[in-house]
């Protein structure tokens, strides 16, 4: 036998090697690729990791004192401010430290994202507004198992793990709303009634809703003509207000169960039945109050947010000193007319 070489030109052998040399530099940029997206991946569970453990607000904080999470409908909203300032003032007095949070506009989605952090940085306890969703009781329930004590302020989490619900007794707040209507007028009380909720899904919102129907119903003369959302903006408040006044020009009344809807309602007045529609409001804000005071608004409901604030912390500290807590602490409503509003 006879051994066969073969002989490769020059050519040859130069287009053989940059074929080797192309299949290696591809082969490195793919290891590459692979190496900088597991790299990516690696960074961004990092940061999401670190969202989740990271305390909600790193800093300062006295280790020595409980940590409370105050998770708000909506930061910078009034009525949750006053919240604030309670659940402060009984922390102060408790030795605890609070965490006040909350989107920046109403987002339900938000507030659950901002739960699932609370729970995750192991705070002492939680006070927040129920959302009624499933998975709002689903976390609720996580927090309970982790022995996270929860609060539900303003609107209550029925059938859920909270310890407690702290707030204003809402059917019976729309059942006072509808007893305001039927002694305004004379003995046999008649009228239609144009209606704004902040959110139709809001739970709060609908039991004042059901307890002013309830109330409504057994007038003859009394009827609702519309129940529209404001989405608790004033302007929408004022938008849906002219709409309906439009719509319904029978209109002799409008009630709002939510804070900024009785401004709002007192808009659409001027502008498209001035001195025709008696406005009924609910909560106390200064320029409800002015309305009040100029009789655009005849009255309003008012709540106490600041107590809810303080009280659900005070529930909180009886529970960590082993006391018994009341499932239900309904806090007092009030009714604020122009004689209760200081002339400016």
């Amino acid at each position: 036998m006879y051994n066969v070489a073969i002989i490769q030109t020059p050519e040859e052998s130069l287009r053989s090697h940059m074929a080797n040399r192309r299949r290696w530099n591809i082969g490195v940029l793919l290891l590459l690729i692979i190496f900088a997206y597991v790299l990516v991946q690696f960074y961004w569970s990092t940061v999401r990791i670190r969202g989740l453990v990271t305390p909600l607000e790193a800093g300062d904080q006295d280790q020595t004192k409980r940590q409370i999470a105050l998770i708000s409908q909506e930061l910078d909203n009034p009525f949750w401010r006053s919240v604030e300032q309670g659940a402060l003032k009984a922390a102060g007095q408790y030795r605890m430290e609070l965490q006040y949070m909350g989107p920046f506009r109403i987002n339900a989605e938000e507030q659950m994202k901002l739960l699932e952090k609370a729970i995750a940085s192991k705070m002492d306890g939680i006070i927040l507004q129920g959302i009624g969703t499933e998975q709002d009781k689903a976390l609720i329930e996580k927090a309970n198992k982790l022995g996270i004590p929860v609060v539900t302020v303003d609107t209550d989490e029925p059938g859920s793990k909270r310890l407690a619900y702290v707030g204003t007794n809402n059917a019976y707040a729309g059942q006072e709303m509808g007893r305001l209507i039927a002694e305004d007028g004379p003995k046999e009380p008649s009228g239609v009634i144009g209606v704004l909720v902040g959110s139709k899904e809001a739970a709060n919102q609908r039991l004042r809703l059901e307890g002013f129907q309830s109330v409504i119903n057994t007038y003859k003369g009394l009827s609702i003509a519309e129940v529209r959302a404001s989405n608790i903006s004033r302007l929408q408040a004022a938008q849906q207000a002219e709409l309906m006044l439009k719509e319904h020009p029978e209109i002799d009344y409008m009630v709002g169960f939510s804070s900024l809807d009785g401004i709002g309602m007192a808009e659409a007045v001027a502008r498209v039945k001035p001195g025709g529609v008696t406005i009924f409001a609910f909560d106390d804000l200064e320029d409800t109050l002015t309305a009040i005071n100029k009789k655009q608004i005849e009255a309003s409901i008012v709540q106490q947010p600041s107590q809810m604030g303080y009280d659900a912390m005070s529930l909180l500290n009886q529970y960590f000193q082993g006391q018994t807590v009341s499932s239900k602490q309904y806090t007092p409503i009030s009714v604020i007319t122009d004689k209760e509003v200081p002339t400016p």
